[in-house]
């Protein structure tokens, strides 16, 4: 089976994101898990975390998402693929090198827009499959709802 090469050679930044601004469980992607915008030449890049609502992940600067308006989520062994989910970028932010070799990477958040049904169960599939589950009193194990 083919797979996709993906380097995992970089660490995130400490979020700004406040916690009690969320309403939805984030769950850490397991290593695999892949999204790319929906356009004629595929580019990969590795999620870090998703939740029913949206995701986030590392991306190239040169890119600019707002140019597009789907996005497919995949795993490297391409097991899974969740195909053309509508999305609004909702953050883009600074990565902090650990390789020299990749400076400027970028940690972009996207919420998904109007799923459909079927895409709203495969999506929850993929948060069953291939996340790592919370740690047990974790910030995140808690649903806020906004004031």
């Amino acid at each position: 089976m083919r797979k996709l090469e993906v380097s995992d050679a970089l660490t995130p930044l400490p979020s700004t994101e406040s916690p009690d601004s969320r309403n939805h469980i984030r769950y850490q992607a397991k290593d695999g898990a892949l999204v790319s915008p929906v356009a004629s030449d595929r580019k990969y890049w590795k999620m870090l975390d998703i939740s029913s609502v949206g995701m986030s992940f590392r991306c190239l600067p040169s890119e600019d998402l707002t140019r597009f308006s789907k996005i497919d989520i995949v795993t490297q062994d391409l097991e899974f693929a969740l195909e053309g989910i509508p999305f609004e970028l909702t953050s883009d932010c600074e990565f902090e090198a650990a390789s020299t070799s990749f400076p400027n990477i970028r940690r972009c958040g996207v919420e998904f827009r109007s799923l459909t049904p079927a895409q709203e169960s495969s999506l929850a599939d993929f948060i069953r499959r291939y996340t790592v589950p919370p740690k047990t009193g974790h910030a995140d194990q808690v649903v806020r709802k906004k004031s």
